[in-house]
């Protein structure tokens, strides 16, 4: 009997510590929910963490999926060939393909993957399936319809000048195609081997033909490319796009 009677003190006082952690736990954590239940900052605090938990989770879930759902665009096949005129009208983006050409200077570049800027809608969708030398020489937007060939005889050294520049930027960008040919001037057949060298030069075969009235000697223009950087830095703004956009 005296070992039960001396027992019950410490059971009782073992249960009395196990009833307060007990009400402790129940307490901190009843104090927890209090502070998020009645606090609306914490409320929205609880919220934004529920949803970046929410985010991290489904990325991880369906970023495979994503990716197979977005299948790259189909390249065109390439295209070798010189245009007339009348024929280049035919490549303005609104045919089944969506191929974009655009001419400068006489030579026809394959702009399709510019499609955003020279296609239907895009910003200079002016220039597709054109000849588009004459806008870029005065940084123009405007339709300019013409039905033959384009011998920009009548621009100034200055524009010429921007033409040939604008020219270099294509060359560097995009597919070159073929030549866009003057009246009665027979296409080339071009081979499989075909570079675009070959077009080059064949271009530069029509341009040693007799002097237009707009061509100067060299001095002239490189004296009056001298004087027109000034205007053109200043005019810069103005282009109708850029090398790194277009």
């Amino acid at each position: 009997m005296e070992s039960k009677v001396g027992a019950d003190p410490n059971s009782a006082y073992d249960k009395e510590i196990g009833n307060n952690l007990n009400n402790d736990d129940s307490s901190f954590l009843g104090n927890i929910l209090r502070e998020i239940l009645y606090s609306p900052m914490n409320l929205a605090l609880l919220a934004i963490i529920c949803f970046l938990v929410y985010k991290i989770v489904r990325d991880r879930t369906e970023v495979p999926s994503v990716g197979v759902a977005k299948p790259s665009e189909p390249e065109l096949p390439k295209l070798r060939r010189d245009f007339t005129v009348k024929e280049l009208r035919q490549y303005d983006g609104n045919q089944p393909d969506g191929r974009v050409l655009i001419a400068v200077n006489g030579i026809v570049y394959d702009v399709s993957k510019g499609r955003r800027f020279y296609g239907p809608g895009g910003p200079y969708a002016t220039f597709a399936g054109r000849d588009a030398s004459r806008n870029l020489a005065s940084f123009s937007v405007d339709l300019i319809d013409k039905d033959e060939y384009d011998d920009l005889s009548d621009l100034s050294p200055m524009e010429m000048d921007s033409v040939r520049e604008w020219e270099m930027q294509f060359k560097e960008k995009y597919e070159l195609v073929g030549k866009l040919l003057r009246k009665g001037e027979e296409p080339t057949n071009y081979d499989d081997d075909e570079d675009e060298e070959n077009v080059n030069n064949d271009e530069q075969e029509r341009k040693n033909l007799p002097k237009s009235k707009t061509e100067t000697d060299d001095t002239k223009q490189e004296s009056h490319i001298l004087q027109g950087n000034a205007t053109k830095r200043n005019n810069a703004q103005d282009q109708p796009t850029s090398s790194t956009d277009c």
